[in-house]
């Protein structure tokens, strides 16, 4: 398994290209960091193409930054504490005692991570992310936090969901950014008058939002000046 290590916010789209050119990916995880250094776990499908990656990848300039990759032998992954295990990731990727990614990072305490998801027309989607992800990695730095376009995902679909992971204030920024891209871009190419906010809510979540008698709803409504319909 590779470790990728690089001080700019990684965007999902970019480093999973990047990453094909060097072969297979069979699983690409983000790992959270109390660091700014972003840190991602890579496996590929044969050793090969992991030497060719490591040959390729370390020292690469990513938006002026040189990426760090180090290797984590099979073996000493699927090492348990009690063969000695000297470091690497779990399988819930958190980082393991000794890790060197992981020296010196206090621990995080657990949170219940519950995303903003967005479901956005297919053809502002590139407008959303950017030239090489410019966009989407200015909103993730100035919003705090880590979004996932799901772009390859229902292929030939007319709308794509965009999942924000941050704090209730920072999925609220991120969420008006990019409601005004989408309205630039409607304004520019004179797709649409208007371009609704469409956003997926768990099942388990829509009575608390619509509220006894639809009051938190209406109350919603009222603080924001704005017209929500809630459709299964």
């Amino acid at each position: 398994m590779l470790v990728l290590g690089t001080f700019v916010p990684v965007v999902k789209e970019v480093l999973d290209s990047l990453l094909a050119q060097y072969g297979t990916v069979e699983n690409c995880e983000q790992v959270n960091t109390e660091s700014e250094t972003a840190v991602v776990n890579v496996t590929y499908s044969n050793r090969e193409q992991t030497r060719q990656a490591i040959m390729k990848l370390n020292g690469h300039q990513l938006e002026n930054h040189a990426l760090k990759v180090s290797y984590i032998p099979d073996e000493q992954i699927a090492q348990g504490p009690e063969n000695g295990r000297r470091g690497g990731f779990g399988s819930r990727g958190q980082p393991r005692q000794g890790s060197p990614v992981a020296a010196g990072a206090p621990a995080k305490q657990q949170q219940v991570d519950i995303p903003l998801r967005l479901l956005v027309p297919t053809q502002y989607v590139g407008a959303i992310i950017g030239k090489e992800g410019a966009t989407i990695r200015n909103i993730t730095k100035q919003t705090q936090s880590k979004i996932d376009v799901h772009r390859k995902e229902n292929a030939g679909a007319a709308e794509k969901a965009i999942s924000v992971h941050s704090t209730p204030e920072g999925c609220s920024s991120a969420c008006k950014m990019i409601l005004e891209i989408m309205h630039k871009e409607a304004k520019d190419t004179k797709t649409a008058d208007e371009v609704p906010l469409k956003i997926l809510a768990h099942n388990n979540f829509v009575g608390r939002l619509i509220g006894k008698e639809g009051r938190n709803l209406k109350k919603v409504e009222q603080d924001t000046e704005t017209k929500i319909t809630i459709s299964s």
